[in-house]
């Protein structure tokens, strides 16, 4: 189930063999986050996203098309997450527009 589509989060993404990467969240679903990244992300090697007011999240990438990746995290995110995280940044985008 698909619990955020058209998203903007600015967050991180970090490989073993990297540094941290600016990286935009653009969906989230119960076990699939897809990400925009200009970083050139290795499929082979996990990675660890950091988006904000959440805990660091350990992920392995599926797919990769242009700079969108699909990353499917290690655990099942629990609906009350996601819709904490929604709330946050609707209040967020609102703040933005006054």
């Amino acid at each position: 189930m698909i619990y955020g589509d058209s998203l903007h989060i600015d967050a991180q993404v970090k490989q073993s063999n990297s540094g941290h990467f600016p990286c935009v969240v653009k969906t989230i679903s119960d076990t699939i986050i897809k990400i925009e990244c200009t970083a050139q992300l290795n499929p082979e090697i996990g990675l660890t996203l950091k988006i904000p007011s959440m805990n660091i999240l350990s992920a392995n990438l599926l797919w990769k098309k242009n700079d969108e990746y699909g990353c499917q995290i290690d655990y099942t995110f629990h609906p009350a997450v996601i819709k904490s995280m929604m709330e946050r940044l609707d209040r967020k985008r609102a703040k933005a527009f006054v």
